[in-house]
């Protein structure tokens, strides 16, 4: 399972919240939170091993977190660790195998925590959170972070299988994630086409529960498969994870769909850098730091390339703040000398909006600009 984290780090997603009991001495995931009564892990139940109150463990590499499971061997569980300290937040997340006789083991390295910390040791399968203990972490003097501790992490992250977040073209699409904010923290979920033939801007508002998931459902009935996009989860203005992803199957006009594999396409995906490979010399007209256009319609945003006259470009603007989410796409051009233009509508936006303008061509981007709306 992959992630992609974002520059504060990122923590890993639980999906769903199970029914599981944790290890002898610890409290189910049951509805009233009871001892189960037994330490005998049944058909649904999975355990950590620890002595005492909480499983100890030590800021240092190569520390075990092991348990039972009734699962059927084979079967694969991630095994993370989570701090309960926003002061000293992390995560790590190993994958462990169930063997025949139903243990499995990780082992984590935490060499990257330098403070005693706090935390959860938590085991997820499929998404669906298994068990949980309570954990002592405890610093070792000396110890020097080894390149495995540098996934150790703090912050936010979306969960996906793959290489990349897929979402169907359905309209109750849910995107999921885990975070170190606090319970009751509201963040924003945003979706933003990068390439394709149908350009979005989604953005949800998903409230942080007290297991430190989000959640948030999205519309994409209608987006062409292969459409790439961007996901972020932002906070008090700032992207606190991002993903890479791309929308296949669902419902869509997409021609080439399979209907037979439940209209899943394998539409290629050309993934694209920030900023093109090619050496084009492609510049967007402003003064000063930023593109300023006025809240009114009829805005022109215009810029020069050495692309052969009659080239088609995308200008896209795609604001940057959380209050006045906007995404204006529109192609120009490229006129006999060089130049390319086209006018825009921003009559709804909300003078002070800031937002970043590109130009792209043939999936790339060429050029790209801060700006903002002004009165």
């Amino acid at each position: 399972m992959n992630r992609t984290y974002g520059t504060v780090g990122a923590v890993a997603v639980v999906l769903v919240a199970a029914v599981a009991a944790v290890s002898a001495g610890g409290v189910p995931l049951g509805g009233d939170g009871a001892p189960s009564g037994t330490d005998a892990p049944g058909i649904n139940s999975t355990t950590v091993d620890h002595e005492g109150a909480h499983l100890s463990l030590e800021g240092a590499p190569n520390q075990t977190v092991a348990g039972e499971t009734g699962l059927a061997p084979g079967t694969e569980l991630a095994v993370r660790i989570v701090s309960d300290d926003a002061a000293n937040a992390f995560i790590v997340s190993r994958t462990a195998t169930v063997g025949e006789d139903g243990s499995f083991a990780a082992t984590v390295d935490l060499s990257g925590v330098s403070d005693d910390a706090a935390a959860w040791a938590t085991v997820v399968r499929d998404g669906a959170e298994l068990a949980n203990v309570s954990t002592r972490v405890a610093a070792v003097e000396g110890v020097t972070p080894t390149d495995a501790g540098s996934d150790l992490e703090s912050g936010t992250a979306f969960d996906y299988d793959g290489d990349r977040l897929t979402l169907a073209a359905l309209e109750n699409e849910t995107v999921r994630g885990e975070t170190d904010l606090s319970p009751g923290t509201d963040v924003t979920v945003r979706l933003s086409s990068t390439s394709g033939g149908s350009p979005f801007l989604l953005q949800r508002t998903a409230t942080v529960a007290d297991d430190g998931t989000f959640a948030a459902e999205v519309d994409l009935v209608g987006v062409a498969n292969g459409t790439a996009f961007e996901a972020s989860v932002r906070h008090d203005g700032t992207a606190v994870a991002s993903a890479d992803g791309v929308v296949i199957g669902g419902h869509n006009e997409e021609p080439s769909t399979d209907t037979s594999d439940e209209n899943w396409t394998r539409a290629p995906v050309t993934d694209t850098s920030p900023v093109a490979a090619e050496n084009h010399s492609t510049t967007l007209d402003y003064d000063g730091d930023a593109l300023t256009l006025e809240s009114a319609g009829g805005q022109t945003v215009a810029g020069e390339t050495d692309l052969s006259a009659g080239t088609d470009v995308t200008l896209r603007l795609e604001s940057s703040g959380d209050a006045s989410p906007f995404l204006k796409s529109a192609t120009a051009t490229v006129t006999e000398n060089g130049r390319f233009s086209t006018a825009v509508n921003v009559t709804e936006v909300a003078a002070g909006s800031t937002f970043e303008v590109t130009v792209r061509h043939d999936g790339d981007t060429i050029a790209l600009a801060d700006g903002e709306v002004v009165e």
